[in-house]
């Protein structure tokens, strides 16, 4: 497949067919995960680990669209492309060196530190040890790939996102097809891993011979001047994965299989989300060429415009999400070792979770104006905050219902962060009109 620059109407509409297509086929993986392995202790680990690992990716790729994209697109604009290559790769190294001194860190710790850091019982890790240490060498390589991306859509390569997610739950379910019997539950994670490495060959290549990237070219006082924006924003998400882990780690105490059907419920109530992200990260390159083309009025309305309509689209999904919620646990997810108290609870937990959809979806489309604006400390205050609460609101809640629990502090913390950050922009937008 020939992979070329998009406009802005084309990497919408590319995006969302391949946003289906992708979701489709990870959709496919958790009914096949279900059905083989169904809900338990090696199942919980997996996903607790794997989902870790995604979360932090997504810290390094929040830095990237947030400061660095915007500051390498006016680069590449008002200076040169080598500038902007410079800029881009200090960082990409920077990183790298700091993941790779943690690997061999917490590699000479030995065993423990998956003791410190999950709830599980010891002999649980030990029989899945090997799914801990390929999640440290899938977390490099993960990170990579989603700031090499991140460049890329920056060139209007907007699909490329979610190419490689297709790539990577291809991967997985090719592993799990094949070495289910031979190795089990760690079979997912080594097919995360040599999915990744694939994808980071064809993102290189990618950007050498489209982009005529040099990455050789690096300037670490390029970024010398971000210091402090980038580490208040990694900070912050530093608590945001705190704040995301923490209910599992939680959880990981209880009835084993609980993790686990927490995950199907969100990744199915995510899937018709990952359009809505794709669509937004379109709207953001729109924001940041409507700031630097000096629109600044046009910024909120594009952005509001975009929020109100997502918010209605994804309320009417979650309404018919909830109608088929029985449908959706028992029937898609109820299938072979999966047992039916387990479906249960899953039926129920769809059910709930739906409703934070309408809210997320806003919260995406509104947090972009906070990026393109530069809005970074009141960001980084915002979420701080929101994370704050939702940890002693998890840790109440998960006590008293366990998973049950979780759901609906779930929906009640997308609610609060909507709300927070349309208050705070319509503050700002009324400043502006008024002076």
């Amino acid at each position: 497949m020939k992979l070329k620059s998009e406009t802005y109407k084309k990497g919408a509409i590319h995006s969302s067919f391949f946003s289906v297509l992708a979701k489709g086929v990870a959709f496919v993986q958790h009914l096949l995960i279900a059905y083989y392995f169904g809900a338990n202790t090696g199942t919980d680990l997996y996903f607790y680990l794997f989902n870790l690992v995604i979360l932090i990716g997504g810290m390094i790729q929040t830095i990237a669209t947030s400061i660095l994209i915007p500051q390498s697109m006016l680069l590449r604009h008002s200076v040169s492309a080598k500038a902007e290559m410079k800029y881009l790769n200090a960082f990409m190294y920077g990183f790298i060196s700091l993941i790779l001194l943690f690997i061999l860190l917490v590699s000479l710790a030995g065993d423990r530190v998956p003791e410190l850091i999950t709830n599980f019982p010891s002999e649980d890790i030990e029989k899945y040890i090997p799914i801990y240490y390929a999640s440290l060498w899938l977390m490099l390589v993960m990170a990579t790939n989603l700031y090499l991306t991140e460049i890329l859509v920056s060139f209007k390569f907007f699909s490329l996102p979610l190419i490689c997610n297709l790539l990577l739950n291809g991967g997985i379910i090719l592993a799990l097809l094949l070495f289910k019997e031979t190795i089990g539950v760690t079979s997912m994670i080594y097919g995360s891993c040599i999915a990744s490495m694939i994808n980071s060959v064809i993102l290189i290549i990618l950007m050498k011979r489209k982009l005529q990237w040099k990455f050789l070219l690096i300037d670490f006082s390029t970024i010398s001047h971000q210091w402090k924006s980038i580490t208040g924003l990694a900070f912050n998400q530093g608590v945001v994965i705190f704040a995301s882990t923490f209910p599992m780690y939680l959880l990981s105490y209880y009835q084993p299989g609980a993790i686990t059907i927490i995950n199907y419920a969100q990744k199915f109530i995510q899937a018709p989300l990952a359009w809505i992200q794709q669509f937004t990260a379109v709207l953001q390159i729109k924001l940041n060429n409507l700031k630097g083309g000096g629109k600044e009025h046009e910024i909120y309305q594009s952005a509001s415009r975009i929020a109100v309509r997502l918010f209605l689209l994804t309320l009417f999904t979650s309404l018919m999400i909830f109608l088929l919620r029985g449908f959706i646990a028992e029937t898609l997810f109820g299938l072979g070792e999966m047992p039916s108290e387990a479906a249960t609870k899953l039926s129920y937990l769809i059910g709930l979770l739906t409703f934070s959809m309408p809210f997320t979806a806003m919260s995406l489309a509104y947090m972009k104006v906070f990026f393109t604006q530069g809005y970074i400390r009141q960001y980084v205050a915002i979420m701080l905050f929101v994370n704050a609460v939702s940890c002693v609101m998890y840790a109440i809640s998960i006590y008293h219902w366990q998973e049950n629990g979780y759901a609906f502090v779930y929906v009640l913390i997308e609610m609060l962060t909507t709300l927070i950050i349309w208050l705070y922009l319509q503050k700002q937008l009324k400043k502006k009109v008024y002076y």
